[in-house]
Order: structure tokens, then C-alpha cells, then sequence
């Protein structure tokens, strides 16, 4: 469909317009500007770069070759030339890209810039440059990681957008503000850019830079496929590689496993057809999920039947111009009906996973009324005694009762146990404020059990073990923490005197200084 609006796009603007008389451009320029606007469609700028820059230098009034290059200056984020060049090219809003280089202008015009040697990222001023060099490293070390898995990865630098809101990152994509809050879409890599939500827009922040490295994972591989993988494969290797720059993990969370397996026998599963164009544009957050882990369990039994080669050899063939069907069968030297017999079989009778979360942590945008507070969060407890002792225990802790509400938690963590995290954590923290370390550290080891990505477990029991100068499992437990609710100052206060204890008297340094940023002097 991208490449009928292209071609729609050009011939609009080789059209004469409707004002003033111009003489059509030569074919030549004509042909070369369309082969602009596929290779930028199929995102080889480069590609697009080696033809463009010389077409608009020999015929700078030529209105497609002013096209090409505006949509060109959009992909390299140069958006005032973008958008003064597709103005000029006076062919209205060909596929969109003149409005959203508009919107991209605005959305980031205010904002710092950090250019580093692979990595260049454009933030809003203030909270939001802590995430900078976490974001940086992540993304060094995912390219690292799919160089060693996948072979050779596209040269230059990655360009990152950080964005506010929801709004702006719809006006960055081609996603609407509706699908984004519906999906729990947080980030995008498309037009040659990661853009990627602050997690500061959510109530609990969500995993980021194993987001941002999923993203970048796409990017990849939409170039080593010259864009040839269908979005199953594409989400799915995306998946299978997001947890590649922190050593990787186990694929899929016993939640997501156990949804696999009831929409296997219920047959409910999301079809291919109902993950085109975009799993963002899927109903709901389930169904995103219940997606995701289809289509990273289809690479898992890939992985299963070829080997790890297997994956370099798929993209190697659709890049060479088979579908996915030809593919996946010429990499596996089987039947791709075959394949998808065997993988349906795995989804079925994959073993559980041990650990990790058993219930689907939606995400919850911060200017959502309908996503409540604390309050709705109790309303994860489904036995109605223990919400009623959690609540209780959460006004004494509120009066700073601590004793008080350690003894109303402990009646409802008896009942339900270490599953609910928000009730593992104040159960935990109560006991540590009323002087009960060892039953503390108890409860914090269980719910992470459960519950491996939830901050706030991590960030008191590294609180406790602050108190021990544990230093090194202070750090690890405070990145754990960082890596989804990047703006609490106990965070960096506590990484700044980790990483001075363990001799890192720079990272210890820049700790502070976000600390200072996140909590200015004077603030009470």
C-alpha cells in the first residue's frame, strides 16, 4: 500500500500546478525521484541519499526532485529543510509525510540534543536527560548483540526521539493518540528514528530500554530484509532479541505462556491477518500480548528446528526476494506448513515457565483518569478480607503508624501471599520502618520471585541492603529498578553511593547530579 501512495505521491507533484504553468520534469528525474521515495519507503536512506542529493543539485527547480528531498530531509530529521522542501514542491500532503514533518518540527523544538559517536538523542528539557546515557548504553550494546547474532548491522547513527506524551508520539507516527492508549504502544521505529514515550507519562513507568533496544531491533531488521518481513516475523524477532543487550532471558512470562496455550485450545488466536499493519493497532492490551508471545514462540521453534544460524538465513532469502512462506521453508529445508504444524504443537506443549509475572501488567498512562491510583491497585486483590486489612494497613502506614499497619498487611499477605506487589512491597516496607529487617528481605525475595520487574521491590530492598554496605547488590538491584521508573530519586541517590563504594567515581558523580535534577535544591 506504501508504495501506491508513493507513487501517487509523485505523480501529484510532476503534475503541473494548478497556478502557475511549469514544463514537466524529464522522465529521467521523474523515475529517479520515485526511486527515492521506494528506497526511503523500504528505509535504505543511504540508498535514498546517493540519488536524491545529485537529482536536486542538477535540477534544483524540478518539483519531484524537491519532493524526494524533502521526504529525504524527514528521515534524516532535518525538518524545517523538510518541510520548506515539500512546500515548495507544492504537491499538498503526499502519504502524509509533509504533515508529519510539520508536527515533527513542533513536537521537538524545544529540546536538548546528546550526540554521542552511534547513538544521537533529542529529549525534552529536564527529567528526561537522566534517561540519556542509560538509553545510549542500551542501545550500544543491543547493536553489539544483533552483530553477533544476525551479522553486519546499517552504519551512522541511530537518531532517538523522546517524547511527553501520547499525543506527541501519535503526531510523530502514523498511529493515532486512541490506538496508542488502547495498544500500550510506547514506542515506535519508523522514518528511520526510535521514538520512544518518557516513562514519566506512565504510573509505574514501563521496561524502556528493553523497549528501546526491541525498537532498534526492528530498524535492523527492516534493513537486513530490505523490508521484506512480514510484521508475524518482524514483532516476532523483535521479541526474541529485546533482552539481547542485557544477556537475554527467558522469552515469555508464565502469563504469557499460559494465554498461548488457552487461545490455542479455544482457538482464539491472533491470526497474521489480525496483526497487519501493526500489533499497535490491535484491540486491546491482551490481545497485544496474547501476539507477542505467538509470534516469539513461532522464532523460538525456528530456533529449535535450524538453529541459531537459521534466523540470518531467513533474512538473508527475504532480502533476496522471498515471501516469508519460501523463506522460512528454505531456511528449515521443510514444508512451511510443516513449520506452522510444529508450532502450534510447541505453543501447546511448551512447559510453563518457573518465575516471573503470572498476570498481565497493564500499562497505565498517567493522564488516564480511567487508570486510578493506589486505590485501584488494592483492587488487584481479589479476596475481599485481605483488600480490606491492605487498606487499613495503608492508612496506618499514611499516619505513620508503621507497627500498625506491618500487623493489618501481614493479615492480608497471609492470605494471598507474595502475587500482589504492591501489597508484597508495603507489607515489606512497614516491617523494615518497625525495625524487622530479616522478615523484610523475606518478603521483598518473594515478591520479586513473582514479580522480577516491579521497582519498588528493588528499590527497598536495596534499602536494607544499603545498611549492610552491600554495595554491588545495591547497584544491581537499583538498575533492575531504573530500568522502569527512571525518575525516583532514591534511585540515583543510592546508585551515586554504590558506584562510589565499588570505584566509579564518574558514574557516582553523574548519579548525584541527576539526583539533584530530579529533586532541586530547596525542594521540600
Amino acid at each position: 500500500m506504501i508504495r501506491a501512495l508513493l507513487a501517487a505521491a509523485l505523480l501529484a507533484a510532476t503534475a503541473p500546478g494548478p497556478k502557475v504553468a511549469r514544463p514537466p520534469p524529464s522522465d529521467r528525474s521523474a523515475v529517479a525521484a520515485l526511486q527515492v521515495l521506494r528506497l526511503l519507503a523500504d528505509e535504505d536512506v543511504d540508498g535514498a541519499r546517493a540519488i536524491a542529493e545529485p537529482l536536486l543539485a542538477e535540477h534544483p527547480g524540478d518539483r519531484s526532485a524537491k519532493l524526494a528531498v524533502g521526504v529525504l530531509r524527514l528521515f534524516e530529521q532535518r525538518y524545517d529543510e523538510a518541510v520548506r522542501l515539500m512546500e515548495e514542491a507544492d504537491a499538498g500532503d503526499p502519504a502524509g509525510y509533509l504533515t508529519l514533518a510539520r508536527d515533527a518540527r513542533e513536537v521537538t523544538k524545544g529540546d536538548a540534543r546528546s550526540e554521542g559517536e552511534r547513538v544521537v538523542v533529542s529529549y525534552p528539557k529536564g527529567k528526561d536527560e537522566v534517561l540519556v546515557p542509560y538509553l545510549v548504553e542500551t542501545l550500544e550494546r543491543q547493536r553489539d548483540a544483533l552483530a553477533r547474532a544476525l551479522g553486519p548491522v546499517p552504519g551512522g547513527k541511530l537518531a532517538v526521539e523522546i517524547v511527553s506524551s501520547p499525543r506527541e508520539l501519535a503526531k510523530l507516527t502514523t498511529l493515532t493518540e486512541d490506538e496508542i492508549r488502547t495498544s500500550g504502544t510506547v514506542a515506535v521505529c519508523k522514518f528511520n528514528k526510535l521514538m520512544l514515550l518518557s516513562p514519566k507519562a506512565l504510573l509505574k513507568g514501563y521496561d524502556w530500554q528493553d523497549t528501546a533496544a526491541h525498537e532498534y531491533t526492528h530498524l535492523v531488521l527492516t534493513r537486513r530484509s530490505r523490508n521484506q518481513a512480514p510484521i508475524w516475523l518482524q514483532e516476532g524477532l523483535a521479541k526474541w532479541f529485546e533482552e539481547a543487550w542485557r544477556g537475554g532471558s527467558e522469552p515469555v512470562t508464565p502469563f504469557s505462556a499460559a494465554l498461548v496455550k488457552d487461545a490455542v485450545q479455544k482457538r482464539n488466536l491472533v491470526t497474521f491477518e489480525e496483526m497487519h499493519p501493526s500489533l499497535a493497532k490491535l484491540p486491546s492490551q491482551e490481545r497485544a500480548a496474547l501476539a507477542y508471545a505467538e509470534v516469539v514462540l513461532a522464532v523460538e521453534e525456528l530456533v529449535h528446528e535450524g538453529g541459531p544460524a537459521v534466523l540470518s538465513r531467513v533474512l538473508d532469502l527475504l532480502a533476496e526476494g522471498k515471501d516469508a512462506r519460501e523463506a522460512v521453508a528454505g531456511a528449515l529445508g521443510v514444508p512451511f506448513d510443516r513449520f506452522v504444524e510444529s508450532w502450534r504443537r510447541h505453543m501447546l506443549e511448551r512447559p510453563l515457565p518457573r518465575g516471573g509475572e503470572h498476570e498481565l501488567r497493564k500499562l497505565r498512562f498517567r493522564d488516564d483518569p480511567k487508570h486510578g491510583g493506589t486505590w485501584s491497585e488494592w483492587a488487584e486483590i481479589q479476596d475481599d478480607r485481605a483488600r480490606g486489612y491492605a487498606r487499613l494497613g495503608d492508612l496506618m502506614r499514611a499516619r505513620g503508624r508503621w507497627a500498625a499497619a506491618r500487623i493489618e498487611l501481614a493479615k492480608a499477605y497471609d492470605r494471598v501471599g507474595a502475587r500482589v506487589p504492591i501489597l508484597a512491597d508495603q507489607y515489606a516496607l512497614a516491617a523494615l520502618q518497625s525495625g524487622q529487617d530479616a522478615l523484610a528481605e523475606k518478603v521483598l525475595g518473594d515478591a520479586i520471585g513473582w514479580n522480577p520487574e516491579y521497582p519498588a521491590l528493588h528499590v527497598h530492598l536495596a534499602r536494607l541492603l544499603v545498611r549492610r554496605e552491600d554495595w554491588k547488590r545495591v547497584r544491581d538491584h537499583l538498575l533492575v529498578a531504573n530500568r522502569h521508573d527512571p525518575f525516583d530519586p532514591e534511585i540515583h541517590a543510592g546508585l551515586a553511593r554504590a558506584l562510589a563504594a565499588l570505584g566509579d567515581p564518574q558514574g557516582a558523580s553523574r548519579e548525584e547530579r541527576f539526583g539533584r535534577i530530579l529533586v532541586p535544591e530547596g525542594h521540600p
